[in-house]
């Protein structure tokens, strides 16, 4: 802990030229709880990048914690497409747009098995659902904070997909109920951070992790949790946790393979009463380094050590609009007008 405070308070710590932040965003499972948020990760670099590795349902809430300006992320990464890990996309374009972004916003994320299936497609669909929501605000807002750039990628390739400022991602097949999920491999200034997205066991990823600093690693509570706890019958929450994710005592022999500096877990329910058995089957296979992920969790990465601690944030946040003045001056379009005999019925329009 040497160098920083026992929390993480935002806005309060410059981050080093040659360091890395990753701050948890949600750790959950696809039902959202107040403890915890769907998936989504948050990492930070010296070189002043942010990316954000899938956005499900409840993370925005979390980012917005943290008074980082929506301007400032650089792109975002979705491992797949379920809702768990894509469910807050409306917050990262329509609301990021309201909340001061002023260029268009960059996602990426990987195909399908038909184009029904992959970014593209996704990213179309939801810009029709959201015709109304964003035409209403033409006009009031930056034009360009409506754009939105897609890099849609092959989900079947191990391959560099992003390449700029130092900074490289690569993604990689993931094995997750049907074609279609990755895993991203980020590269930048020595330092290697890898994340599975949601997977069971498997190849791809021990190809991918050789070398890393910080491995997130799908992890999902044990049968007996899942038995008791959610609903399932023995077989049922077995086929939950190791052939759809990753049981915690084969993500320990995940961990053990890779033996990265610092072992993260998440996709489990974290509480007081699960988190030690979880514990208790990794350490079966894997002695090193672990985190059992809580949302907020903030890993301060750098080539001579790793610190783990939680963010210290408040609840009552507004939008962090640094950049006020090109906001203001940013192009609007036209706006669209309402009809005539709805807009006659307003009152109390007197010298405003």
């Amino acid at each position: 802990m040497a160098g920083y405070r026992r929390y993480y308070f935002p806005n309060t710590e410059a981050l080093a030229p040659d360091e890395m932040r990753i701050i948890a965003l949600g750790t959950g499972r696809p039902y959202v709880r107040p403890a915890q948020a769907n998936t989504g990760w948050l990492v930070e670099l010296g070189n002043g990048d942010k990316f954000m590795l899938d956005f499900g349902f409840g993370t925005q809430m979390r980012f917005s914690a943290l008074e980082i300006p929506y301007q400032d992320v650089t792109a975002y990464f979705a491992s797949h497409l379920h809702t768990d890990h894509v469910g807050d996309f409306g917050q990262i374009w329509v609301a990021s747009w309201v909340g001061g972004r002023t260029k268009p916003l960059v996602v990426y994320g990987p195909s399908g098995s038909e184009p029904k299936y992959g970014m593209k497609a996704f990213v179309e669909k939801q810009k029709e659902s959201y015709a109304w929501d964003t035409i209403t605000r033409v006009g009031f807002l930056p034009a360009i904070g409506e754009e939105i750039e897609v890099h849609e990628f092959d989900y079947r390739k191990t391959d560099v997909i992003y390449d700029r400022n130092g900074v490289k991602i690569t993604s990689f097949p993931a094995i997750h109920i049907f074609d279609g999920p990755v895993g991203f491999r980020l590269e930048w200034n020595g330092l290697t951070l890898v994340y599975s997205g949601d997977t069971t066991p498997n190849g791809f990823l021990i190809e991918n992790a050789e070398g890393a600093d910080v491995l997130i690693h799908d992890t999902y509570n044990t049968v007996e949790q899942m038995v008791e706890r959610s609903g399932h019958d023995k077989k049922g929450g077995a086929a939950v946790n190791t052939h759809i994710h990753t049981d915690p005592y084969d993500a320990g022999k995940i961990f053990a393979l890779v033996q990265p500096r610092l072992a993260i877990s998440f996709h489990f329910y974290n509480d007081f009463d699960t988190s030690s058995s979880i514990e208790r089957e990794i350490r079966k296979n894997y002695q090193g380094a672990l985190a059992l992920a809580h949302d907020l969790m903030v890993v301060n990465v750098a080539k001579d050590n790793i610190t783990t601690r939680l963010a210290a944030t408040g609840s009552h946040i507004y939008p962090n609009t640094a950049n006020q003045e090109a906001y203001r001056a940013a192009p609007r379009k036209p706006r669209p007008q309402m009809s005539s005999w709805l807009s006659e019925r307003r009152l109390f329009l007197e010298g405003k």
